[in-house]
């Protein structure tokens, strides 16, 4: 029962934000200031990026991985969302960032937490697929601009990812930690799938111009 409210109330908020993905009214920043509030707002204000920075934290603390994890997920966001501004596009981006926020959550939820290599590996590209999304608001704009706007979504996602570690750490103590991380997990999955298929409507069926 308490999964299923989480997930509710999480899927709610979800759909509310579905299409929240700019933080200055659909406006492209044209100064350092512009970028840097944007950047620190994307993270936040988009509920699957938001999802998928919480679970890293939590992930991390399950797997009693290295504060690593975080860092390496925010680098693959920086690298993403320059190459896209270079030219690099990857078809159906904003299906697949919920793909991976529903996996990382399945992947909680079953209490499947270890992570080696490939997994490093695996949040990395996970990184710079969201890097691609980021990009979106971005694109356009001046290289000052583009400068505020890497350093906002770093400092936000490096800050909300330990935050989560460390909550997780601090009020999930001992087996409370592994049973409340797969609940967590269950919810984030519940987001994912909740955003893939408003993106998915929203593809399909475009609102008119």
């Amino acid at each position: 029962m308490r999964v299923l409210v989480l997930a509710l109330i999480a899927m709610a908020m979800a759909t509310s934000q579905a299409f929240a993905h700019h933080a200055l009214g659909g406006a492209v920043p044209l100064s350092f200031e512009a970028g840097f509030v944007s950047g620190l707002a994307h993270p936040i204000i988009n509920f699957d990026h938001f999802a998928f920075v919480v679970a890293v934290g939590v992930f991390t603390a399950v797997a009693q991985g290295s504060v690593l994890l975080p860092v390496l997920f925010v680098l693959g966001t920086v690298a993403g969302c320059i190459a896209s501004t270079q030219g690099l596009q990857v078809p159906n981006v904003t299906l697949l960032i919920p793909v991976s926020v529903a996996i990382v959550g399945a992947t909680l939820a079953l209490g499947r937490a270890r992570i080696g290599q490939a997994g490093l590996g695996l949040f990395v590209l996970a990184g710079v697929l969201h890097g691609l999304g980021y990009a979106q608001s971005i694109i356009g704009s001046q290289n000052n601009s583009l400068a505020g706007y890497l350093i906002g979504f770093t400092i936000v996602q490096t800050a909300v990812a330990l935050a989560a570690m460390w909550a997780a750490y601090s009020l999930w103590c001992g087996d409370r930690l592994y049973a409340n991380a797969r609940v967590a997990g269950g919810v984030i999955a519940g987001i994912g799938l909740t955003m893939l298929f408003q993106n998915g409507v929203a593809l399909m069926l475009p609102a008119p111009v």
